[in-house]
């Protein structure tokens, strides 16, 4: 059977309960897979997404398999192809999914967790200090700055969405570099390869992405005031639409159900996201106000906004 593809009328009388939550075993035949972008190592991934199928194998009664993709792009091919029934996304990459395929739906959102923060190299530091106001983002103008990849959302669309409310752009920096692995983003800046660079932080750990043999060389030059949202999952119109929504409503259940003080479900949480404290249902402040934010600053720029451009 193709990936993705769940025969639910080859499962036999038991699935209600399967679906329901019932055991540890999972009908033969039957499979979900996932994928999530690849903001991180391929052994970290696997690590943590092959922890989190198994909790929704446990939880649920169904198989759930991690597809591993090799690039944000491959993400939303595999999605789009029907080869996978749901996918786990930043801000950019839901703004994608959602656009290219309707009948889309989004299962899950993170609850607020995620903080946007500008790192620097420390030699520069007196630099940005110069004067009494504190220059925000502003302290990038015509220096070396890294994003993660085009397609990132915390370290990229996140980040130009704080630059546009302080007037700040693309153009705006001497240069400006999208690397892929963003855990490669501070030793890049403690060695002076970039001036500065936005990393995800989080509510638990601003800098908890800085090795330790960096944090020395490294200062943080601006934060997000606010705590926000970045992860979400998003389910395809087939998975939405077997036996009847159950199997939605119980995967849906499971996410939400995970809980930061069970140590067991903390590891899976730690998996998808360091730091994460856990999802909800998604509501009318996201992800459908930000979509309409990342429409806004596209039309600004007059093209998707990248640094190879």
């Amino acid at each position: 059977m193709s990936i993705g593809c769940v025969a639910i009328q080859s499962c036999g009388p038991d699935q209600g309960a399967r679906l329901s939550g019932a055991g540890d075993q999972s009908e033969e035949g039957q499979e979900i897979a996932f994928t999530t972008e690849p903001g991180r190592n391929q052994k970290t991934l696997n690590q943590g997404m092959n922890v989190f199928a198994d909790y929704l194998t446990k939880t649920t009664g169904v198989r759930f398999r991690y597809e591993p993709a090799i690039s944000y792009l491959h993400a939303y091919q595999l999605f789009k192809a029907g080869k996978i029934d749901m996918i786990r996304v930043g801000i950019y990459g839901g703004y994608k999914v959602l656009k290219r395929n309707p009948g889309a739906k989004t299962l899950a959102i993170q609850k607020p967790s995620y903080v946007s923060v500008l790192i620097g190299n420390k030699k520069l530091r007196s630099k940005s200090q110069q004067g009494s106001a504190d220059p925000g983002l502003r302290a990038i103008k015509g220096e070396r700055v890294g994003f993660g990849s085009l397609y990132s959302g915390s370290t990229l669309m996140h980040p130009l969405l704080d630059m546009r409310r302080q007037s700040v752009f693309l153009a705006d920096t001497e240069e400006c570099a999208h690397i892929t692995n963003q855990y490669d983003l501070p030793a890049m800046v403690a060695d002076g390869q970039l001036d500065y660079a936005f990393i995800k932080g989080n509510s638990v750990s601003l800098l908890g992405r800085v090795k330790e043999k960096d944090l020395s060389r490294v200062y943080v030059a601006w934060q997000s005031p606010e705590v926000k949202r970045n992860n979400y999952f998003i389910v395809s119109k087939r998975l939405q639409d077997l036996d009847q929504q159950r199997l939605e409503e119980g995967l849906q259940k499971a996410i939400i159900d995970l809980n930061p003080q069970d140590v067991d479900q903390k590891k899976v949480l730690d998996g998808l996201s360091k730091g994460a404290l856990g999802f909800e249902v998604p509501n009318d402040e996201f992800p459908a106000p930000i979509n309409q934010d990342i429409d806004e600053l596209i039309a600004e720029y007059g093209e998707e906004p990248s640094c190879e451009t």
